[in-house]
């Protein structure tokens, strides 16, 4: 007789976390890099993706910023660093950001900036990208979500059900 706990098919398990996925997720890979999700959305819309990945672990020092600067920082990186980071995404990607702002989602600091690409000329339509940053236990994560401008509305849902379920373990020390 087994033991094991079996989950269902949508649930993320990178090692730190095992939750469930929004309807029409699907894990495609997990590794030290990160998650990657394939998502079906409804009505035929073409497929999107997204990412989930830790990209800042906040510092340990004991000099705290002005509550000024704290305002304008997620985990102890500043919300420009964060931008710009997707602004050199989007250059790569020949794109551009459409628009930045904090948000709460589900009890959990936002910082949110939202780019587009263009249609390509081999079919591919224009695509927006929602780039969520949230801090949980020290850790700065990033969930990016990639979709068609049909699908964008439902996407960036699912991606907001996500981040408000988001309850990763303590970090190994």
């Amino acid at each position: 007789m087994t033991s094991a706990l079996a989950l269902p098919e949508n649930v993320v398990r990178d090692g730190n976390f095992a939750m469930p996925l929004p309807t029409n997720w699907s894990t495609t890979s997990t590794g030290k890099a990160g998650s990657s999700f394939r998502i079906t959305p409804p009505d035929g819309a073409s497929e999107a993706q997204a990412s989930l990945a830790v990209v800042a672990v906040a510092p340990v020092n004991n000099v705290q910023p002005m509550p000024s600067e704290q305002r304008k920082m997620l985990g102890g990186v500043m919300f420009t660093d964060l931008r710009h980071t997707v602004i050199d995404r989007m250059i790569t990607a020949g794109g551009w950001v459409v628009n930045d702002r904090q948000r709460d989602i589900g009890g959990h600091r936002v910082f949110e900036v939202i780019a587009q690409t263009p249609a390509t000329s081999d079919g591919r339509p224009e695509q927006v990208w929602n780039y969520y940053f949230t801090e949980i236990n020290g850790r700065v994560y990033s969930l990016v979500t990639r979709s068609s401008n049909v699908a964008y509305q439902k996407i960036a849902v699912d991606a907001e059900q996500f981040l408000s379920t988001f309850r990763p373990m303590e970090p190994r020390r």
